[in-house]
């Protein structure tokens, strides 16, 4: 009774702590090492993650260092399934560089030069991308800061149109 309740009140803290930024990516780690989840940025690891198949919250970002939320899903069973991280009393903390997620929707004229709908587009191909996914940088109001997986390109998107299931393509 006690795990249940303890879930729960996770799970409630979890969508509050979300709800500051809106913004979720995938673990996309390229290294072919298990994901480092620190106490503080560049902080003692406290835990790893074995592969890429989790969904994280971000809370926050400081130095190129995201805060996640300590209930980080599970995708790629079959089953809606999560885990709770444990070890940090300081909260949980992943780089960048291991975050990733697409486009929700039409790939074209999303990303802009300064966070607002009304910025200079960049001009890309739509389907490079699809191809390469992002990583995010920054927060600011309802736009995220992106970059290219190869760092050939920096945008603003707005938060709503990021495709945090790698499984899938969004709408």
């Amino acid at each position: 009774m006690k795990k249940i309740f303890l879930t729960t009140v996770m799970m409630v803290i979890s969508l509050t702590l979300t709800a500051q930024t809106g913004a979720s990516a995938y673990i996309l780690d390229a290294s072919g090492t298990p994901t480092n989840v620190r106490n503080a940025p560049n902080g003692k690891v406290v835990q790893t993650l074995s592969d890429s198949g989790y969904v994280v919250s971000l809370l926050e970002v400081k130095n190129n260092w995201w805060k996640i939320d300590p209930l980080v899903d599970i995708y790629g069973d079959g089953e809606d399934d999560s885990i709770l991280l444990k070890g940090s009393k300081t909260g949980y903390w992943v780089h960048y560089s291991v975050l990733g997620f697409g486009i929700n929707g039409d790939h074209t004229n999303v990303l802009r030069e300064t966070p607002s709908s009304k910025a200079k587009p960049l001009k890309l191909e739509p389907s490079y991308l699809f191809e390469v996914g992002l990583r995010p940088l920054e927060i600011q109001g309802k736009w995220i800061k992106v970059i290219t997986t190869d760092k050939r390109h920096t945008g603003w998107m707005p938060i709503d149109r990021i495709c945090s299931n790698p499984l899938t393509t969004c709408p």
